[in-house]
């Protein structure tokens, strides 16, 4: 579809208007000037047929009568004269070449017209191909034709005698006439000329008043538009309208907006600058006070440890429980640690993906081996089926999201089992991990993925943690070009599935999904 632009459709529109006006009357004049000229050519004739008739008296015309008519006429445009008195043609020619198809009109027998009871003229118009049009014309006169029959009889005494019967017969006489419309037709030709001249001429005022009205009206509104377009790529774009009218006070309140939007972007680019300075300045503080606040931890861990194995001596038993709790502790802590150094890399696009071909099977029960003791430790059924099946992928990563999905998993499981199972549909292979602990309400299923989030943010929470395993399952997952489902029915349990396509991503995918990471 051809799409105009307004000046287009406000100069075609115009055009087309006066095309639609000027010209059906331009025709129409012309048609009726036509009418007129042979109107006057048709009446001229009848009349000089009916002068000529009644002063030669058509019953009384010889040869010399028509031979005298065709040179009188001869100039004033006759091409065929011929007379006929009482049914019988008495003379007639033609001064002109006449076509074939002219000649077989012209040439029909009077006799077979119908006889009127009066004079009357019969005028038909004749277009013959590539002749010249004319008009064939017949002034045609009822007469009664007079003739005698002579009839023998006998008389009284026996006598053969002769005797003339009078007998009449209605027929006519005729004056039959072609008459060239060559000079009418020129003329007709001469004012259609002039009438398509004028017609033009309205068509180029029209143009012109069009040009006019579009520079006057339509073309600051193009400019306008134009501007508007030119200030989604260039914001510094303006637009400059001097008409001293509304299309000038449009152009200024443009010009203001786009001065307002210009520096509230630019305020905003500030602003943007400055929280990222300062959420990377968040992640390098994260990132080194978990790095050093590691060292220590390993530290008290090493020391809990060899305490435990009795190197400076037996221990009693609270002694013993003691310790135990102590480094349990520093387990935990040493979990969040980890979690934060994780998130800080993420969130700062340093921890990329690196593509391998790994075991599904592998990195399930590798996850398993890693949360058993802690599901034992919670008398907790830890079952798994994993699907045999390579996947290009980051096996460090995906073990990592598998390991957060099972420890969420016992956390918020009281009392019941944790399953997890992997198959592979269609082009996608499915970890799915499902548990029968507390649920999930549905209006928190978005929110727990957010970084620093729990089902309870009270300070009175009965699980512990900052909310950042499922923050970190769902960007490694996206890393890969998978997505997270959630299905959970509170108070029943929960299912978290992690959907992986069997083909690598695209590194185009890759980098913009570790580009989004700093944006989440």
């Amino acid at each position: 579809m051809i799409r105009l632009g307004l000046r287009y459709k406000f100069v075609f529109t115009l055009l087309g208007f006066t095309l639609l006006v000027a010209v059906p009357l331009g025709i129409l004049a012309i048609t009726r000037f036509s009418d007129l000229v042979e109107s006057q050519v048709r009446v001229r004739w009848e009349t000089i047929a009916k002068f000529w008739t009644q002063e030669v008296s058509i019953q009384q015309v010889d040869p010399n009568a028509c031979q005298r008519a065709v040179e009188n006429f001869r100039h004033q445009g006759l091409i065929y004269f011929k007379v006929v008195i009482q049914g019988e043609e008495i003379c007639g020619s033609h001064l002109a070449p006449l076509g074939p198809q002219a000649l077989e009109i012209l040439g029909t027998p009077l006799r077979d017209r119908e006889v009127p009871s009066k004079p009357a003229t019969f005028v038909k118009k004749i277009n013959p191909f590539r002749d010249t049009a004319f008009l064939a014309m017949t002034y045609v006169w009822p007469v009664m034709k007079v003739h005698y029959k002579i009839e023998f009889y006998e008389d009284e005494t026996g006598q053969l005698q002769r005797r003339e019967i009078r007998q009449e017969t209605p027929t006519f006489s005729a004056l039959q006439l072609g008459i060239d419309l060559s000079a009418a037709q020129s003329l007709v030709r001469r004012e259609a000329t002039l009438i398509t001249l004028v017609v033009g001429g309205y068509v180029l005022i029209a143009l012109f008043i069009a040009i006019a009205f579009y520079k006057m009206i339509l073309g600051p509104a193009e400019t306008l538009a134009h501007a508007l377009q030119r200030f989604r790529r260039d914001p510094s774009a303006r637009v400059h309208i001097a008409t001293g009218d509304e299309l000038e006070m449009l152009a200024h309140e443009f010009n203001t907006m786009a001065d307002t939007i210009e520096e509230r972007n630019r305020r905003l680019e500030q602003i943007n600058t400055e929280l990222i300075k300062a959420n990377r300045a968040k992640s390098d503080f994260l990132a080194m006070m978990s790095h050093e606040l590691k060292t220590p931890l390993h530290a008290i861990r090493g020391y809990s440890q060899l305490l435990l194995e009795g190197v400076d001596g037996p221990l009693t038993a609270a002694q013993r429980e003691d310790i135990e709790n102590i480094l349990k502790s520093g387990d935990h802590l040493l979990e969040l640690i980890d979690n934060i150094l994780r998130f800080s890399k993420l969130e700062a696009s340093e921890d990329r993906p690196y593509f391998e071909a790994v075991e599904a099977s592998a990195l399930g029960e590798e996850a398993i081996k890693a949360v058993s003791a802690l599901a034992r430790s919670k008398g907790l059924e830890l079952s798994y089926h994993v699907e045999p099946c390579t996947l290009i992928a980051d096996g460090t990563k995906i073990k990592q999201a598998l390991i957060n999905l099972l420890s969420n998993a016992i956390k918020y499981t009281p009392a019941g089992r944790i399953e997890l199972s992997g198959a592979a549909r269609e082009n996608e292979y499915i970890f799915a991990v499902s548990d029968t602990g507390i649920g999930i309400p549905e209006h928190e299923r978005t929110r727990i993925f957010e970084p620093f989030t729990q089902l309870d943010s009270s300070n009175t929470r009965e699980f512990q943690g900052v909310g950042l395993g499922l923050a970190i399952v769902k960007k490694y997952v996206e890393m890969h070009g998978g997505r997270v489902l959630v299905e959970s029915e509170v108070g029943r349990g929960s299912t978290f599935s992690i959907v992986l396509p069997l083909e690598p991503p695209p590194p185009i995918a890759v980098q913009g999904a570790s580009a989004n990471l700093s944006t989440q």
